[in-house]
């Protein structure tokens, strides 16, 4: 009896205790009816709330309601109890520094457990209180250099599920929502037999997988709805094709979180995932990125942390049936994972050097490096050898190199385009972990590697070498300065041209059988993409696609077929399929959506127009049915990029040329300029005197963009002319308003890039320079931007409110937004239906 009491008065007492920790601590906030409470994590990162079912009776246990980046402050209760507002204080890099910060106000419905943010800005907001109604939230703004504001601000209530596109305007002749809605479809993925292929899309607010088997119809076996922000890449294809693997999520910000452009109060993670391609359930493989197939089909790799997991596959007559738990494959930074074509070894990239693993034996040959970078191994077909380039630690070329530790600093012109120590190809033998040397570059132009644009989904690379059937490898040089395909003896010997003409290659692919290579090029057309096949012996080229329309993405099939990308001016990207014979068929999935505006959309003209230097510029001319008299010029980014008279290749680039198409809809002539220091005009073009910040000498092609269109008899010349772009086309954008606000009467500026890192450049960075900067612009940025610091976005804003207040400045920051602004369709139609709104309405358009 007194061992029951014992127990008894134990069991109590641990109650007790637990109520009493259940308690919200004293500075937690409550509902007008004390039911609920609400309070900030120790960590700052969640907000943890408890309930209870009277005013008097004691609190549940508490529970997390939302965690987010940065860190949260002050937390309040709107006086209908239905959600809170709280402070979010967000920094570039986490480590509690007192500069590069930003804050938001939140509001979290707990209703529809769903987080929004009140007008974000580049400023730092602070203290709300809620108004009686429970709409607004008044709160402080904080800006630097000037005294604080006061503001109120309407609650705009995210409804799950439904989303109203804005208004159809009156001088519409479509919808931005109607335009931006055509699929955007990846590279394919093929199976290694080359009998099937996946691609992945985007389709408005859904994101999709496709799988086509030769002589059947493309089926999907991947969707995802409801618009969550959260990209699908890094797909690849089982050997035989019963599987596809791929990823949910994009790559992991500084902080290491990943985007979250929904505000999704369950932080989302980056997630390996695999299908049957009959389309079975997706399982989740785990955490990571980068999925492989091994070459015996019987396990998939991916990369998690710095551990490389591997899981075992299990196949019941072709199908997919299991997947076996995770395991460590290899641990530690590796990248670029190749599997020899016996799929005995695996190499990869490893501390600026190479190494080859033996899977049976589970150990590693390093091989033997110079003074140089070793990367981008490639195997032999035989798997008895692996080539691979070797360049310069301080190479002009290697990624690392591009942007802080170039000599003269980033972005920014450094003479000619040249190594001191050109790179070279080097072979080594499984064997004998010493490399020899079959062939270097020669100095001067093509001295500095310039690799050929092998992405797929993103995320996902592809080879930079080709290793033929009878020994040869091939590769991209720059010597003549055109990017060429070349090849050479692997015993070495003296390199053959490939790839003769003006214009470049861009991607390219080897043949199932290893005797050629397919090709996208602008060879013989330098606006558009045309796809070609080259033999490693000399032979010349077969152009296999042509005509007014592009082709990209080629991917080499079985019995000499060929999947690739092929769009036109009016018509959306749709994936091809081209045999032996030359005859074409085209996949039926996605399909274009009804409302897409197919007829009312105008071929853009290839023009050239001479630079305020008098150099040649290039371009693309949208002009409207009906001129209403107004000009924009549209400014790629990249830098490195080349936009088309027609559909892009790249996602981004897609919705900027159906932004152009609503433009000119609207009744603006529109111009994209070709500026010096693009691509695929050659090293000189690439590389001209004065691009980035050295002197920004591609602001003399806008220049004398503007003066083009101002002399046009459908322009009126006395509305001047707007200018938009994204990243470094902010960057023009920005500078165009800064130095040349008597011809460019307003700007959308999105992502701009805005301060230089060097002394030089912030000669002539637009924050700089705003004493003649008259013109209204808006800028907006997203502030998960991993291309381009949102410090940029904060210097400009910063800038205008003290310096140059009389000028029309609106901002707008999209919390959880990655750098291109497109996380989800959404917030793109908005940001871009806004962006044209606002250019047309100083430019006076009704």
């Amino acid at each position: 009896m007194r061992l029951t009491l014992i127990l008894l008065c134990l069991v109590v007492g641990s109650a007790v205790r637990a109520q009493a920790d259940a308690q919200p601590p004293p500075m937690s906030a409550e509902s007008a009816d004390h039911l609920r409470a609400a309070w900030v994590s120790a960590d700052k990162k969640s907000i943890l709330s408890a309930t209870r079912a009277t005013a008097a009776a004691p609190w549940a246990a508490p529970n997390r309601m939302l965690t987010t980046r940065g860190t949260i402050g002050r937390v309040v209760f709107a006086p209908n109890g239905n959600s809170i507002a709280f402070e979010n204080l967000r920094t570039w890099l986490d480590d509690g520094s007192p500069n590069d910060r930003w804050g938001f106000i939140g509001v979290y419905d707990f209703q529809s457990r769903q987080i929004s943010y009140v007008d974000p800005s580049f400023n730092i907001d602070s203290d709300p209180i809620w108004s009686g109604d429970s709409a607004t939230l008044t709160f402080t703004r904080h800006r630097e250099g000037l005294p604080d504001l006061r503001l109120s601000k309407a609650v705009r209530r995210l409804k799950l599920g439904a989303w109203e596109p804005p208004p159809k305007r009156r001088s519409e002749a479509f919808t931005m929502a109607a335009v931006i809605a055509a699929p955007v479809i990846y590279p394919p993925a093929p199976s290694a037999d080359g009998q099937s292929f996946a691609y992945v899309t985007r389709e408005a607010r859904d994101r999709n997988i496709y799988f086509l088997r030769g002589g059947e119809p493309a089926r999907r076996i991947v969707h995802y709805g409801g618009d969550d922000g959260q990209d699908l890449k890094d797909i690849t294809v089982s050997p035989t094709g019963g599987a596809v693997a791929y990823v949910q999520g994009d790559d992991l910000n500084r902080q290491g979180d990943a985007p979250n452009a929904t505000s999704l109060p369950d932080m989302p993670q980056q997630q390996v995932w695999i299908v049957g391609s009959s389309g079975d359930t997706p399982r989740l493989l785990g955490v990571g990125s980068g999925p492989l197939f091994s070459p015996d089909n019987r396990h998939v790799l991916w990369r998690s942390g710095e551990k490389i997991m591997a899981a075992s596959l299990v196949w019941e007559q072709s199908r997919l049936a299991g997947v076996g738990a995770p395991e460590e494959f290899l641990t530690g930074e590796r990248d670029g994972l190749r599997f020899s074509p016996d799929g005995t070894k695996v190499a990869y990239q490893r501390n600026d050097g190479i190494e080859i693993y033996d899977i049976a034996t589970k150990t590693a040959a390093v091989i033997v490096r110079g003074d140089g970078i070793d990367q981008g191994p490639v195997w032999s077909p035989d798997s008895r050898h692996l080539a691979f380039r070797r360049e310069p630690a301080d190479s002009q070329g290697l990624e690392r190199n591009s942007w802080m530790h170039t000599p003269c600093g980033p972005y920014r012109y450094c003479g000619p385009f040249v190594a001191s120590q050109p790179w070279a190809i080097w072979v080594v033998d499984v064997g004998d972990p010493t490399p020899r040397k079959i062939w270097q570059a020669t100095p001067g132009v093509g001295s500095v590697y310039y690799e050929l644009d092998q992405s797929g989904t993103p995320g996902q690379m592809g080879d930079q070498f080709f290793w033929s059937a009878d020994d040869r490898i091939a590769f991209a040089w720059e010597r003549d300065g055109w990017r060429h395909l070349y090849a050479v003896p692997a015993t070495g010997g003296e390199a053959t041209r490939l790839t003769p003409g003006d214009g470049e290659v861009e991607t390219a692919a080897l043949s199932l059988d290893r005797r050629q290579i397919v090709y996208a090029t602008n060879i013989g057309d330098l606006g558009r993409r045309h796809i070609a096949a080259v033999s490693f012996d000399g032979a010349p080229p077969r152009s296999l696609t042509s005509g007014e329309t592009s082709q990209w993405s080629p991917t080499p099939l079985a019995d000499g077929r060929v999947a690739y990308i092929g769009a036109g001016w009016a018509d959306p990207p749709q994936i091809r399929v081209r045999d032996g014979s030359g005859a074409t068929t085209v996949a039926d999935l996605p399909a274009v959506p009804a409302e897409f505006p197919t007829a009312l959309l105008v071929k853009p003209q290839l023009v050239e127009f001479p630079a305020a230097d008098g150099q040649t510029a290039f371009g693309q001319l949208f002009v409207p049915a009906k001129p209403k008299g107004c000009a924009v010029v549209f400014s790629h980014g990249g830098i490195r990029r080349q936009m088309l008279p027609g559909f892009h290749y790249m996602d981004a680039y897609q919705y900027l040329y159906e932004m152009n198409q609503y433009l000119a809809g609207r009744g603006c002539v529109v111009l994209s300029v070709e500026y010096r220091s693009s691509i695929m005009r050659g090293e000189a073009f690439r590389n001209a005197p004065g691009w980035g910040f050295a002197s920004n000498s591609e602001l003399l092609d806008f220049v004398g963009a503007a003066k083009y269109l101002q002399a046009r008899p459908d322009v009126n010349a006395r509305r001047g002319v707007g200018i938009y772009g994204l990243s470094w086309g902010g960057y023009m954008t920005a500078n165009a308003l800064a130095q040349h606000s008597d011809l460019f009467k307003v700007g959308f500026d999105m992502a701009g890039v805005h301060v230089a890192s060097d002394p030089v450049g912030r000669l002539h960075a637009a924050t700089t320079t705003l004493d003649s900067w008259t013109s209204p612009v808006l800028l907006v940025q997203g502030d998960d931007d991993m291309n381009v610091d949102i410090n940029e976005g904060i210097a400009l804003a910063k800038a205008l409110q003290v310096r140059r207040p009389q000028v029309t400045f609106k901002q707008q920051v999209i919390p959880g937004q990655t750098h291109d602004l497109y996380q989800t369709f959404e917030q793109l139609v908005e940001i871009y239906t806004d962006g044209s709104d606002f250019l047309l309405e100083h430019l006076h358009v009704r």
